[in-house]
């Protein structure tokens, strides 16, 4: 099976305000501050531009990876899912099936499932964050795809998607 695989990485920092405690989303912040409500941000200041990955249709991955001097440490997480095949306006990861706003949909995990080790560094602002985002979009059909997970995502001609609404 042939395709083109779009990798992008994202250079993200920690906060203060990182809880990572959300049960159905995992966000990558852009602005740099944080509120004690954004359970689900993993890290802010986020640098890059996935959006050309996220149009495509495909199988997709978000690798989080912390490096930290003070408190020391490295520790990652990886979430997989599936390219919303729209354009996101923020960076979330969901497990629900709702395009708007997401770079993976259907996600095996979210914010909660991450490790604690990776939730303790992420709370200091002297960690640095890596997210690396890739999608593999085969050349063929892959209507397959979404329905093996649980999520018809089509384009219904109107800006909507069939699948879970949240």
């Amino acid at each position: 099976m042939a395709g083109r695989v779009c990798v992008r990485l994202l250079q993200c920092r920690g906060h203060p305000n990182v809880q990572l405690a959300h049960r159905s989303t995992l966000e990558l912040e852009k602005e740099s501050s944080l509120t004690p409500r954004g359970d689900c941000i993993a890290c802010v200041s986020c640098r890059g531009s996935p959006e050309d990955c996220a149009r495509s249709r495909g199988l997709a991955a978000l690798y989080v990876a912390a490096l930290s001097l003070f408190p020391p440490g490295v520790a990652g997480t990886v979430v997989s899912g599936v390219s919303p095949a729209s354009e996101p306006g923020r960076l979330i990861a969901r497990r629900s099936c709702h395009r708007a706003d997401s770079i993976l949909v259907a996600a095996d995990k979210a914010a909660a499932d991450a490790p604690e080790t990776l939730r303790r560094l992420l709370a200091s602002s002297y960690t640095r964050c890596l997210a690396l985002y890739l999608v593999f979009a085969p050349d063929d059909d892959v209507d397959t795809v979404y329905e093996s997970v649980g999520c018809i995502v089509e384009d219904m001609g109107d800006g909507g998607a069939s699948g879970d609404p949240g």
